[in-house]
């Protein structure tokens, strides 16, 4: 099929998107990640959608359902910056805060083009780990080889009276990335074990990413408070292929199953 997103999002046709269910151990789809990245141009070859037009073009494309859909999206925040991380991120993204809302086509906004949010609540922002955002990232960050990522949220504050237009960042979750052959090596699995152990206890809710193999899936699977993402359970989504599912299934998006219980063993 054609991976075409102009159709969901005309700002933003230049997006090749890719959306990848989010999995609990049962198999059943917790959230979808967007995935992104700027069609290749003759003049300015590929670019990066480090703008927020991955996650504008996700949003529209989800906004055609009636269904309280959750997204996730990675994003390479500047953590060491100085100044208020919502508001940063919010200036890197072209978003902002309304109640408790993402008003995530700000700088696009024109006469023309109505207003799109999303419920804060419902889209997490994986981002690179420091002490602003969770008091444990010096221990979080001494696992390199699974290039732990935080996964944070904005939610609404007030200062002075007056309602903050970006919010504040909290820190609700845990990315991993798991290395092939975790389920062979032992004492990467000491450090797997270790690691989960301090997200938990910094109540971080740890999303599994890169699970391309299977037998890893298999490993952790044993782990029920765990959430996966990877080849393994399945492969990026095209716009097309998701919406089809989504309009046979009337926009029953957590009904979309990974077969898991054969590798209970």
């Amino acid at each position: 099929m054609m991976d075409d997103a102009r159709s969901w999002a005309p700002q933003e046709a230049s997006v090749l998107l890719r959306f990848q269910p989010v999995f609990t151990v049962q198999g059943q789809v917790h959230e979808y990640a967007v995935l992104g990245r700027r069609r290749p141009s003759l003049w300015s070859g590929q670019l990066s959608s480090g703008d927020g037009a991955e996650l504008r073009a996700g949003v529209a494309f989800f906004k055609r359902f009636n269904a309280p859909i959750e997204l996730s999206v990675e994003h390479a925040l500047n953590v060491n910056a100085a100044g208020c991380l919502a508001e940063r991120l919010c200036v890197d993204l072209g978003i902002g805060l309304v109640n408790e809302g993402i008003w995530v086509n700000k700088q696009a906004c024109h006469d023309d083009i109505p207003p799109m949010t999303m419920a804060a609540s419902r889209v997490t922002f994986a981002v690179p780990i420091h002490g602003r955002l969770s008091r444990r990232a010096d221990v979080l960050a001494r696992y390199p080889d699974f290039l732990p990522r935080l996964r944070v949220r904005l939610v609404p504050c007030v200062t002075h009276g007056v309602a903050s237009p970006y919010g504040l960042l909290r820190a609700e979750g845990l990315q991993v990335q798991i290395p092939p052959g975790l389920y062979k090596d032992r004492p990467l699995q000491g450090r797997f074990f270790t690691l989960m152990e301090r997200a938990w206890s910094a109540n971080l809710q740890v999303v599994a990413s890169g699970v391309d193999d299977i037998r890893d899936f298999a490993w952790m699977r044993l782990h029920s408070s765990l959430l996966f993402r990877g080849a393994a359970m399945s492969a990026p989504l095209s716009p097309e292929c998701l919406d089809a599912w989504l309009q046979a299934d009337s926009g029953a998006w957590r009904s979309f199953l990974a077969c898991t219980t054969r590798f209970a063993g």
